[in-house]
Formats: structure tokens, sequence, C-alpha cells
């Protein structure tokens, strides 16, 4: 009886949009830890283990499909200066003790003031910004804003191959019968599969390599605190707790009632524990991630079980081979998939385009996020924006009640 109250009926139920939609999110997963595995160095097995644990605890706990994400700016720094495993551990297990304690504060009174509506439409419309922008050099490569020149047969190859992605992608757009995620990605590794005949599969092998459970205090504090994790704690705040809570209702309204800042907090900081436990990467939840999972078909929790047990399997039996599996999909198909998912997600300020204040705010985040390319730079923008413009706005009201009382 017990059970029945806890889980609602219907909401671990697993078919083909489940399946399409727990695989939604893979195009902003996937560059992220792959770089991590063959660049830093971290264990692949512990990697995919971890986040598919924390997958199914998220799944099982709010019965929705929660995201499981790599944390954005730290793994982006993490590759971009070849930062060793210990330390990349070390950040995993230290944001996962300050958001561990997060969670035993109300954080709704401590956020109510800062993250208000229009910020919140903003980071969400800044995000979806990153995302198209990803998308796109995904598609075209490194040079895709210089399309004019173009005659690189592998840019218009990648070109054609996101066309008939983005042709899949909005054919299924209103219906559930044809799991576009799902069709597209199976796409992916034909195609993959094509390229490269001879040694697709047969660069496949079984086997883990051992996870080892230490807590990674060898690390360089300075380039965990600093580097790694300063950049990273505000928009995990915005996005990973603030942004997906809101989103959350938006989607699935009473359904996400056990989605708060404080579970999330609570949540994301367990899976950084094990992460960091492990030699895992640093993780978060993540608003994009969740329209990602949604508007590619998942409904429940089921989509959760599904991605993370794949992921387990993944981890256990070929661990050793992660990143040559995946390497069969191409950049182009990832960059479809963000590139939609980035549409979508700027679409959630819907609700801010009557009110001129918020609007203003929250356009003003997205084009200090498209010009800066740094969240963390249109965040605080967006605040210091609401602030100024809440106070015109009441001494405007001050100065109409008053004249309307003398007159």
């Amino acid at each position: 009886r017990g059970l029945k109250v806890l889980i609602p009926r219907g909401r671990f139920k697993l078919n083909l949009n489940e399946i399409s939609g727990s695989l939604g999110d893979l195009a902003t997963f996937l560059p992220l830890a792959i770089g991590l595995i063959a660049i830093n160095g971290v264990n692949a097995t512990s990697l995919f283990l971890s986040a598919g644990l924390a997958y199914i605890a998220a799944g099982l706990y709010y019965g929705l499909p929660m995201p499981v994400q790599p944390l954005k700016a730290t793994s982006a720094i993490a590759i971009a200066m070849a930062v060793g495993p210990d330390e990349i551990s070390a950040a995993a297990f230290l944001i996962g003790v300050i958001f561990v304690l997060l969670s035993l504060l109300d954080l709704r009174m401590i956020f109510g003031r800062v993250f208000t509506r229009p910020v919140v439409r903003g980071i969400q419309l800044g995000l979806g910004i990153l995302l198209v922008k990803s998308g796109w050099k995904a598609v075209f490569g490194q040079n895709a804003y210089a399309i004019a020149g173009m005659a690189d047969t592998q840019v218009f190859y990648g070109a054609a191959v996101a066309v008939v992605c983005a042709g899949i992608i909005l054919l299924s757009r209103k219906s559930r019968r044809y799991p576009a995620a799902l069709v597209v990605t199976v796409f992916g590794l034909l195609l993959g599969l094509l390229e490269r005949p001879s040694g697709g599969l047969s660069s496949l092998a079984m086997g883990w390599i051992r996870p080892e459970w230490s807590i990674p205090f060898t690390a360089d504090l300075y380039t965990v605190l600093v580097v790694l994790l300063l950049p990273q704690i505000p928009l995990t705040f915005a996005n990973s707790v603030v942004a997906t809570t809101e989103t959350s209702r938006q989607y699935f309204g009473e359904g996400a009632r056990r989605v708060t800042e404080r579970s999330l907090a609570a949540s994301l900081g367990a899976a950084n524990l094990l992460a960091g436990l492990i030699g895992g990467m640093p993780m978060c939840h993540g608003s994009g991630g969740l329209t990602a999972h949604y508007r590619f078909g998942a409904r429940g929790g089921g989509a959760n079980l599904f991605i993370g047990g794949m992921f387990i399997a993944l981890a256990l039996l070929f661990g050793r081979s992660i990143p040559d599996l995946f390497g069969l999909l191409p950049s182009s198909i990832l960059g479809v998939l963000l590139i939609y998912v980035g549409f979508e997600h700027a679409r959630l300020i819907g609700d801010v385009l009557e009110a001129s204040h918020e609007l203003v705010v929250a356009i003003s985040i997205g084009l200090m996020t498209l010009l800066t390319g740094n969240l963390a730079v249109a965040f605080v923008t967006g605040i210091v924006l609401n602030a100024i413009g809440g106070k015109l706005l009441r001494k405007n009201l001050c100065r109409k009640a008053a004249w309307e009382e003398s007159s």
C-alpha cells in the first residue's frame, strides 16, 4: 500500500516514446562525457556507472524524466586545460558536499528575491541560445559562421545529414507514434557503421575498468576550487536548482510536486558524492535536459530507468569501449538534437511576453549570453536590471497612486 502511495500509477511505463525521450539529452551528455574520458583520463566505467545510478535514483524519486548531465562549465574547463582525473573527482566530491549541506536550508526563502520569474526565464532563454550555438557548430564545424565560403565535402555531408534528421524531428513533432530521438539515434549509428565498415564494431570489446573507492584528498585544491568550481556554482544554483524546478512545473504541473529546490540540491549533491568517491565526473540536473527528455516523448520515470539501466550495462560490459561506441554517432546528428532542444527551451519565456519589464530582463539575459557566451555574466546582468527595473516600477506605481488620490 505504501508503495502505491509513493509511486503514482503510470509513472514508470516503458514504451517507444519513453525510450525516445530518454535519449533526447544524449547530445548534451555525450560530447562532454567522452571528452573527459579521452582527454582527462576519467574512468569510463565510473563515469557511466555513477550517471546511470543517478538517473535511476532520480527517476524513482521524482517519477519524472529528470535529467542527469555533466557540469558544463566545470567539464569544459577541465577538458580545455587537460585537468587530471583526481582534480575532477575532487570537484565532484566537493560540489556534492556543498549541495547536500544546502539542501538542509530553506532554499526558496534564500533564492526567492534573486531568482524572480524574469531572471529564471532569461536563464532559460540564455541556455537555449547556448544549445543552439553548440548545435550549429556541431553540424558545420568550428568555422560554422563562415558558411559563404564553405566548399568542404565534410561540411556539405554534415549539413545533408542534419537536414534529414531535422525532417525526422519536425515530421514527428506533434506525433507520439514516431519517436524522433530514437529514430535519429539509430539512423546515426547506422551512418557511423557505414562510414567505418571495417573498424566500426570490430574495435568494441567486452570489459570494464574497475572503479576504485577513495576520498580525493590528493587533488590540487587551487585547481579544484578556483579553476573548476568557482565559475560553475552560480550556474548550478541558477539552472540545475531554480530553473529546473520552474521548468518541471511548467511541463508537469502538480505531477512535479516532489521537484523542489531542496530536493534537487539533495539529489545532485548525493550523485556528486558518489561520482567523487568512485572517480566519476561532476554532475547536475538541468532545465535544458528536462526539455530534451520531454520534447522527445518522455513523460515519466520509465525514461530514467531505461537510460540509467543502459548506462550501467555499458559501464559494466563495455567500459573499455565506450568512446569507440559513441564515436560512431556523427556530430551533425548531435548538433541537430541540440538545436531543436535549444529552440524549445527558449520558448519557455512565453509567459512573460506581455509583461514589458519582465520581457526586457529576460531578453537582456539572452542577449548578454549571446554576446559573451557566459551564462553567469548574463545572469548577474539580469539580476541588476531586474532590481533597477523593479525600483522604477514601484516608484511609478507610487506616483500613480498619489496622483489618483490627490485628484
